[in-house]
């Protein structure tokens, strides 16, 4: 599973609250955090500050409670909590499956439990609604039938059982009728 991890994990760009104009860009790596400030003034002292840049290791920023504040200050509070999870060594393993790993995992569903799927993140949304996917589905689906043995009833047999069951609604009406007064 650890060869299905990117050399990036998480990437977000944010603009800092206001007052400040200041745009951030953090990277989550699979040994580092990465935040990159820009500091946008209009005044002209601050025109000459160069971009920062904060280089911690994933140790070094589950300790820094500091630096983990102003992140969370920054991006809000579902980005750190992910970010430290994400430090913790807890990978979201199936947004970076294959995609045709991915439908066939999904192809085993069904409809109702795709549409929750695809309701749970922009990846499988688009997974979700792309032709190829649905084709793999039907293809499968169709596959699936035609391997199981089909025990049929005759066309007549069928029409007799749908006769009968005419008849006996039909008997049922007339005997509230004629107990009901």
């Amino acid at each position: 599973m650890a060869s299905l991890l990117q050399d990036i994990l998480y990437e977000v760009q944010g603009q800092a609250p206001a007052p400040n104009k200041d745009l951030h860009h953090l990277v989550v790596m699979k040994t580092q955090v990465i935040l990159r400030s820009w500091k946008i003034s209009v005044r002209a002292e601050h025109r000459k500050v160069l971009p920062r840049e904060v280089k911690k290791t994933h140790s070094d920023f589950l300790e820094d409670i500091g630096f983990q504040k102003q992140v969370q200050r920054i991006f809000g509070k579902e980005t750190i909590e992910y970010v430290l999870s994400t430090c913790r060594g807890n990978c979201d393993f199936i947004v970076r499956l294959p995609d045709d790993l991915k439908i066939r995992i999904f192809s085993f569903l069904d409809t109702n439990d795709i549409k929750h799927m695809s309701e749970t993140c922009k990846a499988f949304q688009k997974l979700c609604s792309s032709e190829e996917f649905w084709e793999k589905i039907k293809a499968r689906q169709e596959k699936s039938m035609s391997n199981v043995p089909r025990i049929g009833f005759p066309g007549s047999l069928k029409i007799k059982n749908t006769k009968q069951m005419a008849e006996r609604s039909a008997w049922f009406q007339r005997r509230r009728r004629s107990t009901l007064f």
